[in-house]
């Protein structure tokens, strides 16, 4: 049986989340010129916000995943260099929440526009799984 401690555990989630993170920077500007047609036969106002937020290219999108990546960074070594202390867990839990609230939203996304969105399989099939896994791990 492998054994991953709370360190490890937090640790592997940065990596887990890039991987989420390059679905979204791949797949963003082809599903933008795929997506373009079948929004506007829908104009709605929800998918016109959300069709601003995804109508970006793949470099442009990066560039918001790196300031996502320096933030995670960041919480993640504040949380492991203060385990000890009784404010650290209760910052990583909240953070945990705030990405599956963002995976919550790939899915409504998904389901209001009626077409994959970028980032839905990992959110899915990786982020969320893992990030109940940290929960109960840390709580």
């Amino acid at each position: 049986m492998v054994f991953l401690d709370v360190t490890n555990a937090i640790w592997l989630f940065v990596i887990i989340f890039m991987l989420h993170d390059f679905e979204e920077i791949i797949s963003v500007e082809h599903w933008a010129n795929n997506t373009k047609s079948k929004l506007n036969e829908r104009n709605t106002w929800i998918n016109q916000r959300i069709w601003s937020f995804w109508n970006v290219n793949s470099y442009s999108f990066a560039k918001r995943d790196v300031v996502i990546f320096m933030v995670m960074s960041i919480i993640t070594v504040i949380t492991i260099f203060n385990l000890h202390q009784t404010w650290s867990i209760p910052l990583y839990t909240s953070f945990l929440v705030f990405i599956l609230f963002h995976n919550v939203l790939h899915i409504l996304q998904t389901i209001m526009l009626r077409t994959y969105t970028p980032g839905l399989y990992t959110a899915i099939l990786l982020v969320t799984p893992y990030s109940i896994f940290l929960l109960t791990l840390i709580n």
